[in-house]
C-alpha cells in the first residue's frame, strides 16, 4: 500500500482506478413477498430465533412495513459490500471471507438471509485497516453536522465504538472500531448512517479480525471446522455473487462443515421452512457416471472464470451506451476483455461418458443423443431440466446445444444460467460470449427489471455434455452498426431497446469419452493450414451457431476446424460434402438458429424436414395445446452422420397452470440421435 495516498478528513484515501464493482437494487416486491411468507409460516422447533438480530436490533416480523424497511437496509448493505471490495483491492487485503449467518446466505440465497440486517466477514490481518482507522478523520460531525453521532459512535460501560471518516474512491464512509464488548470493525455508508433512529444499534458491515482476535462465538467453530487454518494459508478462496455484488467464501466442503458446527444444520437451505436437520438434498446425474452433485446455490453460482475473464465495470458499460450510434462498435468490441475465450468446466462429469449407451437403437455403433434449443435468455433453465427428465425424447442426452444463454442479466435472475443447468444435470459445459448487453434487453424486459441492474451483462452460446469437452473454437462475425444503433433497426435491435457489443458467433468443441493430456482446451487454429486432428483421442465434433453469415471466410474456417481438409476450389460455397479425414473423428453435428444454407456451407447436410419440423414462433395454449405462429422451420441440425433416430420437436411449454401455461421460449426444442461414421 502506498501510504502517501492516505489523507485525513475528506481528502482521497486512494487514487487507484482499477476495476470497480457494480451496484444493483434487488426486486423489492418479490423480496417483501418472500419475507412475508417466512414471517407468517415459521418452522417448528427452530434452533435460533428470528425475532432479533444480534440481540439488539429488534424487527417486528409480522409487519410488512418493517419487512420493507429491512429490505431497504439490505440494499445499503450490498452497496457497502461493493465499496468494501474496492477498499480491499486498494489496500491489498485479499484474505477475507464471509462468516456467520452471511455464510449461510451465500450458500442458500446468493445474498443476505432475508431476515438479516447485516453482513459478517472475517479478515485475516487487519493491520492495514488499523492504519486506515488511525489516519482517518476523527471529527465526523465537522463534515456532517446533521448526522447523529449515536449512529456511529458509542461510549458506555458495555461497549466503546470509536469512529473515523474515511474515503473509498469517491465515497465518504465511516469506519468504527469496537472495544470492551466487540473487538472488530464496522464499515458503513453515509446513507446508512442517516437511516439511524434512536434505539437502533450501530449498523454496518462487520469486519472481524483474526489478528485482533475473533469473537468468542466464531473463534472455536472456525478452528474446529478448519476455517482458520485455511484462511491463514494460500489456497484459493471462492468468489460468489452476493446480492448485487460479490463476496469471498470458503470452498464448499469447509463452508458446509462450518455451517453444520455453527448452527447444527445439515441442510441450512431448508431453513426457515424446516428446521434444517435432515441431510442435504442431492442427486445422481445418471446411472453410468455416478456423478454426485449437491444441489447448492453456492456451487451453482460460482463465477470465478467469468469475473476473471469477462467482467466489464458498470461505468464502462454506461459510457459505451452513451456512445451508441457513433459507428465505432468495432473499436469498442476490440476493447472487450477475452471476448473469444471459452469457459470450459469438466469438473462436473469428470470421468466422461460412454457413447454406446446413449442410443434408443440396438446398434453397437457409437451413438449420441443431441438436444438443441434457442432458450431465449435461459431464464427457465430449471423448467427445462424438468422437461428433460419427463419427456422420453429428451431423456439422457449426451449433448445439449443452447443459444441465447444469459450470464449476469437481471432479466434472467443475474445468475450463470448455463452453469445452473449443467450442475443440475451433472454435465460438463462450454460457454462463449456472443454479446455484451449494454441495456437490460427489450422494452418488456426493461420494464420488468426497472428496479434492478445487470451484474455482468453477458449473453452467449453453450455446449453441455456428459463427455469431456475440449479443443474449443469460436467463429465470430464482425458486429454491424445496426446492433449499436441509436434508433430502431428492423429485426435487429428490438425497436432500439437493445444495444450490443460483440458479434454473432458459433461455438464449436470436440467431445471425448475420457480425460486425456492430449486434449487441449482451445483449438490451435492456423489459417494457412487445414487441420487434420489425427493426434487427438476418439471424438465427435459438436457446435452451436447463432445467425453466422454464409461467406467464403467462414466456410474455410468451418472446413478447417471440422477436419475435412480444404474445400474444392472453383465451386459454390454451398457445394461439397465434408468427410472425416482423421481416424479418431466419428463425425460432426451442429445445431442452431441460422440461415437455411448454413449446413452446406460447412460441408454438412440438413437433418430437419421442412414440412414437419416447425419450431418458430411458439405459443403455448391452455389444455395442452400449442401453436406455431410462423409457421417457420428452423433450429436446424446439420451433420455428416446418419440419423439413428429422426429429429423430434418438443414444445417448450410448462402446463403446471393448465389455464395459464408458460411459454419458456419462442423457439421449440429439437432433438436427434446420430450414429458414428466409424465402424
Amino acid at each position: 500500500m502506498n501510504t502517501k495516498k492516505l489523507r485525513r478528513g475528506n481528502m482521497p484515501l486512494s487514487n487507484i482506478t482499477s476495476t470497480r464493482i457494480i451496484f444493483i437494487t434487488p426486486n423489492l416486491a418479490s423480496s417483501i413477498r418472500e419475507l412475508d411468507l417466512m414471517f407468517h409460516n415459521p418452522p417448528p422447533q427452530i434452533k435460533h430465533t428470528m425475532k432479533a438480530n444480534n440481540g439488539n436490533h429488534q424487527v417486528d416480523k409480522n409487519s410488512t412495513a418493517m419487512a420493507s424497511a429491512l429490505l431497504k437496509i439490505q440494499m445499503h448493505m450490498y452497496d457497502i459490500l461493493a465499496r468494501w471490495n474496492l477498499l480491499a483491492e486498494d489496500l491489498g487485503i485479499d484474505r477475507w471471507v464471509v462468516h456467520g449467518g452471511s455464510a449461510m446466505g451465500a450458500k442458500c440465497f446468493g445474498g443476505m438471509n432475508p431476515w438479516d440486517d447485516d453482513i459478517d466477514m472475517t479478515v485475516l490481518d487487519c493491520k492495514l485497516l488499523d492504519y486506515l482507522w488511525e489516519t482517518g478523520e476523527q471529527n465526523v460531525t465537522k463534515y456532517y453536522p446533521n448526522l447523529d453521532e449515536r449512529s456511529h459512535s458509542m461510549d458506555n460501560w458495555a461497549a466503546l465504538w470509536d469512529s473515523r471518516l474515511i474515503k473509498v474512491r469517491e465515497h465518504d464512509m465511516i469506519l468504527s472500531r469496537g472495544s470492551r464488548c466487540c473487538g472488530w470493525y464496522k464499515l458503513m455508508s453515509m446513507d446508512l448512517a442517516f437511516l439511524w433512529k434512536p434505539g437502533d444499534a450501530i449498523m454496518g458491515v462487520e469486519l472481524e479480525c483474526i489478528s485482533r482476535g475473533s469473537s468468542s462465538r466464531e473463534k472455536n467453530v472456525m478452528r474446529a471446522s478448519g476455517w482458520t487454518k485455511y484462511l491463514q494459508g494460500t489456497k484459493e478462496l471462492v468468489t460468489l455473487p452476493f446480492g448485487s455484488t460479490t463476496i469471498k467464501a470458503m470452498p464448499p466442503s469447509l463452508l458446509n462443515t462450518y455451517i453444520r458446527k455453527r448452527y447444527g444444520k445439515q441442510s441450512p437451505c431448508q431453513f426457515p421452512f424446516s428446521d434444517g436437520g435432515d441431510a442435504e438434498i442431492s442427486a445422481l446425474s445418471d446411472e453410468i457416471n455416478h456423478t454426485k452433485t449437491f444441489q447448492l446455490d453456492q456451487q451453482k453460482a460460482q463465477m470465478n472464470f467469468v469475473l476473471k475473464n469477462w467482467y466489464v465495470p458498470k461505468f464502462q458499460r454506461e459510457k459505451w451506451l452513451k456512445q451508441k450510434g457513433d459507428k465505432n462498435q468495432l473499436e469498442y468490441t476490440k476493447q472487450l476483455p477475452n471476448l473469444d475465450k471459452i469457459e470450459i468446466d469438466n469438473s462436473i462429469s469428470p470421468n466422461g461418458c460412454s457413447w454406446q449407451s446413449n442410443s434408443s437403437s440396438s446398434s453397437d455403433a457409437a451413438n449420441i443423443k443431441v438436444i438443441g434449443w434457442n432458450a431465449e435468455r435461459g431464464t427457465h433453465w430449471d423448467k427445462f431440466y424438468t422437461m428433460i427428465q419427463e419427456k422420453v425424447e429428451l431423456q439422457k442426452p449426451m449433448v445439449i446445444l443452447l443459444n441465447e444463454m444469459d450470464v449476469g442479466m437481471a432479466r434472467s435472475g443475474n445468475v450463470h444460467t448455463v452453469r445452473q443447468l449443467a450442475i443440475q444435470l451433472g454435465m460438463n459445459y462450454a460457454y462463449g460470449v456472443e454479446f455484451l448487453e449494454l441495456t437490460r434487453g427489450t422494452q418488456e424486459e426493461q420494464e420488468a427489471t426497472k428496479t434492478q441492474r445487470d451484474s455482468l451483462s453477458l449473453h452467449g452460446n453453450a455446449v453441455l455434455s456428459k463427455c469431456v469437452i475440449g479443443d474449443g473454437m469460436i467463429l465470430r462475425d464482425p458486429l454491424p452498426a445496426q446492433y449499436f444503433s441509436d434508433r430502431p433497426e428492423r429485426g435487429i435491435n428490438a425497436d432500439g431497446f437493445e444495444v450490443r457489443l460483440g458479434g454473432r458467433m458459433g461455438l464449436f468443441v470436440r467431445i471425448f469419452q475420457h480425460p486425456s493430456p492430449l486434449i487441449p482446451d482451445l483449438h490451435n487454429f492456423r489459417a494457412d493450414k487445414f487441420d487434420i486432428p489425427e493426434s487427438l483421442p476418439d471424438h465427435f465434433v459438436v457446435g452451436n451457431v447463432h445467425k453466422v453469415e454464409e461467406n467464403v471466410n467462414n466456410r474455410e474456417t468451418l472446413w478447417n476446424y471440422f477436419g475435412f481438409g480444404a474445400p474444392a476450389p472453383n465451386i459454390s460455397i454451398h457445394e461439397g460434402n465434408g468427410v472425416d479425414l482423421a481416424a479418431s473423428q466419428h463425425g460432426v453435428i451442429v445445431q442452431g438458429d441460422f440461415g437455411p444454407q448454413f449446413c452446406s456451407l460447412g460441408g454438412l447436410k440438413k437433418m430437419n424436414n421442412y414440412k414437419i419440423h416447425q419450431t418458430f414462433r411458439v405459443n403455448c395454449l391452455p389444455a395442452g395445446k400449442v401453436e406455431i405462429l410462423g409457421p417457420l422451420s428452423g433450429d436446424f441440425f446439420c451433420s455428416n452422420m446418419r440419423a439413428s433416430r429422426a429429429v423430434e420437436v418438443t414444445a417448450p411449454c410448462d402446463w403446471s397452470d393448465a389455464k395459464k401455461p408458460l411459454t419458456m421460449a419462442d423457439h421449440a426444442i429439437v432433438s436427434i440421435e446420430v450414429a458414428s461414421n466409424k465402424k
